[in-house]
């Protein structure tokens, strides 16, 4: 059986007869010569379809080009998958498990690319979350990478130092309507503009003298 066979057969877009026979043929091709040599009483068996269906998918998988049929006097015929072949689907990969894990094993993530910061970034977005932490001992422990490349944004493109940005943050976290929405150094980026405003008008309040 080749696990490589029978994805590029599911991948196949033809009617459902010619692909039940397909993955029939897939199921017994062998990895190392190439080829599978099922009966058709097998094939019929195996696929709950008549002799005249599985001969008349054969022929229509042939003229397809998805396999060639050799005749084998005194054998079962000889079935080589044309598995570069592909009928609107897209490649096959070398290796069925590139994109079919194995059962019981999760797929390995991938690292972003382009994720990318200096030390005292990674320090700024932990500082945050220990802030978050303050308010929610609770809160989820966030991808620290992406929040630190999220920091070095801010320091490189938006021109906003480390001190900066946690000054800002410092100040959401202590108003009661952005601590509950400034949850992360993105958030706080999106809305930098606004919380400079918000926090200048704060700073611009006159001081209540009591007579």
């Amino acid at each position: 059986m080749s696990a490589r066979a029978t994805f590029w057969a599911w991948e196949q877009d033809i009617p459902s007869s010619e692909k039940l026979v397909l993955l029939c043929l897939s199921d017994c091709h062998n990895n190392d010569t190439g080829q599978c040599n099922p009966s058709i009483l097998y094939i019929c068996s195996k696929t709950n379809q008549d002799r005249k269906t599985v001969l008349k998918s054969l022929k229509s998988l042939n003229d397809r080009n998805l396999l060639t049929r050799t005749k084998v006097y005194g054998s079962s015929n000889q079935y080589n998958l044309s598995l570069s072949t592909n009928i609107g689907t897209r490649v096959v990969p070398n290796s069925v498990q590139e994109v079919v894990p194995k059962m019981g094993h999760k797929p390995k993530r991938e690292p972003k690319k382009n994720l990318r910061w200096e030390k005292g970034d990674m320090e700024v977005a932990e500082k945050i979350y220990n802030l978050l932490l303050v308010l929610n001992p609770k809160h989820k422990k966030p991808n620290m990478d992406s929040w630190a490349n999220e920091v070095r944004l801010m320091r490189e493109q938006d021109k906003h130092t480390h001190k900066d940005i946690i000054s800002l943050f410092r100040f959401a976290n202590s108003d009661n309507f952005w601590k509950s929405n400034i949850l992360s150094p993105k958030k706080l980026r999106e809305k930098w503009d606004v919380l400079i405003i918000k926090r200048g008008e704060i700073k611009q309040q006159p001081t209540e003298v009591w007579v």
